[in-house]
């Protein structure tokens, strides 16, 4: 489920102990990684994105909590007033921020 209003993106989602994003981490305790949750950002910014876009940088990232199979998250993404290509993103668990960081996009085009 994805909702967009203004300069916001939100978005819940689940991953179950199948997902191929738990593969190999850890087989007996799996954790979602790092990498699948900037990815997981990054396509809720582009499924609400007019233009076709492409990761450019991020910045600031912080993981803090470990997520789990099953995990409810709760994905928002602040676009910049001042720079549509930048957005502010949080990755939330029951309450508790997970992940938290900065992310520039270039569209497509700029390429």
């Amino acid at each position: 489920m994805t909702e967009s209003m203004q300069n916001e993106i939100a978005e819940e989602i689940i991953f179950h102990h199948d997902s191929p994003w738990f593969s190999g981490h850890f087989p007996d305790n799996p954790i979602l990684p790092g990498i699948a949750q900037l990815s997981i950002v990054f396509e809720a910014v582009r499924n609400a994105a007019k233009n076709e876009l492409q990761i450019f940088e991020f910045k600031r990232v912080k993981f803090k909590l470990i997520i789990k199979p099953d995990d409810k998250l709760e994905i928002k993404a602040i676009q910049d007033e001042k720079d549509d290509s930048t957005y502010s993103f949080m990755i939330s668990v029951k309450g508790e921020v997970a992940c938290s960081g900065i992310m520039i996009t270039k569209s497509k085009l700029e390429v």
